[in-house]
């Protein structure tokens, strides 16, 4: 098997998703439809999201996960991915679960930029590794994300640089190691969030299609407690998908804690 996103269904190793340089203070829970098109693979599943905020605007949670995906491949396709005789007629698989922790770092410079830390990790919980559907192995990933306002305007500029790392099977290697980037613009005003960019993270494994690059757009509105968010993915660079998403999410009630410093 090749544990490569060039040779990986389209939830197996994906492009981790553009910070803005600030912790999520909500608490939510949310869930989408995806539909994945590609020349010999149409995939459609389920994504559940989920946020925790620990401490309000300094530490949260958050948690991406597939409980069900359903594909149809080509016999060309198996056969680049090299899929074994015994998952050749399989058409459905539970995916990976996504578990990330924000920090919000040097607040002091937020008026002027506003920056966080996001610590994620990949558990190899997914299956099909004989259908080239997940890896199974685990990975994981750093980043420093930052949102420069434009004064007096709602737009703002977004982005990341980190490092991402997971576990392969291969001759020579153990594990692959990636320098992720991403870039974009988001605006919101009145309940809604737009947001574009693009993003991807470059392998050192040289013509082995661990260099995926995508762009993105997504629309969010949000009404009281709920909201309704639609987006739409690209792959520009060894990532051979156009993906949509539709999904719902409910905010609980903010129950976390307040820090509150005190001057002496």
């Amino acid at each position: 098997m090749i544990t490569l996103p060039g040779y990986q269904g389209p939830n197996s190793l994906p492009v981790p998703v553009i910070s803005n340089g600030s912790v999520d203070s909500a608490t939510y829970l949310a869930g989408s439809a995806n539909f994945h098109f590609a020349t010999g693979d149409n995939t459609q599943n389920i994504m559940l999201y989920g946020n925790l905020c620990l401490v309000k605007d300094l530490v949260s949670f958050d948690m991406m996960w597939v409980p069900y995906e359903h594909y149809t491949m080509s016999t060309a396709l198996k056969d680049k991915r090299h899929v074994y005789a015994d998952y050749f007629n399989d058409h459905s698989v539970v995916g990976d679960v996504h578990l990330n922790t924000r920090f919000q770092i040097f607040n002091k410079w937020r008026k002027f930029i506003q920056l966080a830390l996001r610590v994620g990790y990949r558990f190899p919980s997914g299956g099909q590794f004989g259908g080239a559907r997940y890896s199974d192995g685990p990975g994981y990933y750093f980043d420093v994300s930052f949102g420069k306002p434009f004064k007096n305007t709602h737009w703002k500029w977004t982005g990341m640089v980190g490092f991402l790392v997971w576990q392969i099977k291969h001759d020579i290697f153990n594990q692959d190691d990636a320098f992720l980037f991403g870039s974009g613009l988001e605006w919101s005003n009145k309940g809604w969030v737009v947001k574009g960019g693009a993003a991807g993270y470059l392998g050192y494994i040289y013509h082995s299609g661990d260099k995926p690059v995508v762009v993105r757009l997504s629309v969010e509105k949000r009404k009281k407690q709920t909201s309704i968010f639609a987006g739409i993915q690209q792959g520009v660079h060894e990532f051979d998908y156009t993906s949509l998403e539709a999904g719902f999410k409910y905010f609980f009630r903010n129950t976390s804690r307040q820090v509150v410093i005190l001057k002496q």
